[in-house]
């Protein structure tokens, strides 16, 4: 695949471009989509669990074990409870987990609705930043680069606890355009970048190996 874009014509770039993110698009959002759920829980439950409830631990437990399960719907709707009526230290941390269940159940344009409704909430704005990137990366393959781009431009800047995902998130969207110059100028950054997060910076190596880029 290295010469995969040595095309002249913009319309044969673009339809390359387009096959290769079919061929890595949904390994690349399935690796990162993992990472974020749990990094936005990590950061959640450090920040609440001091002041988590005993009954409310046991209904987020409850609603986990329905997800291992894969009741997704029984799930969503546990979650969306806790969301609704738990303490502050839960409806923020419900709220992601409610989305990403409907999400798994099917439902990913109501899984953006949650996501988009939490990243506009009072909420920290840890889990309304992890909102905007899960966002992202369900609509990178469900969505347009536009889509993406509202919820992610401006969390790219060094500082930003999501910037390895928000500019993982605007390569994949240049690359979905046939964007290739632009793809690879965001994607080398990142790889060169030392405060990148690790498996990022290794998905952003493997995608420019894949264009052709050394």
């Amino acid at each position: 695949m290295s010469d995969i874009f040595n095309e002249v014509d913009e319309d044969v770039r673009k339809d390359k471009s387009l096959e290769l993110w079919n061929v890595y698009g949904k390994y690349v959002i399935g690796a990162a989509v993992g990472v974020i759920v749990v990094t936005a829980a990590v950061v959640g439950w450090k920040n609440y669990q001091l002041n988590q409830s005993q009954e409310q631990g046991t209904l987020m437990e409850n609603a986990g074990k329905l997800v291992s399960e894969t009741k997704f719907v029984e799930a969503s709707e546990a979650y969306a409870a806790l969301a609704a009526n738990g303490s502050e230290g839960y409806q923020a941390l419900a709220s992601l987990r409610q989305a990403s269940a409907l999400i798994a159940a099917g439902k990913g344009a109501e899984g953006v609705v949650i996501y988009d409704a939490l990243a506009a909430s009072d909420s920290d704005e840890e889990f309304k930043a992890a909102a905007k990137i899960m966002a992202g990366y369900y609509l990178i393959d469900n969505g347009t680069p536009e889509d993406v781009r509202s919820r992610v431009s401006g969390m790219e800047t060094a500082g930003n606890i999501w910037a390895s995902s928000a500019q993982e998130l605007l390569a994949l969207s240049a690359l979905k355009e046939g964007k290739k110059d632009e793809a690879v100028k965001i994607l080398t950054a990142l790889k060169d970048d030392a405060d990148a997060v690790n498996g990022i910076k290794a998905r952003a190596t493997q995608l420019l190996q894949a264009l052709g880029e050394k």
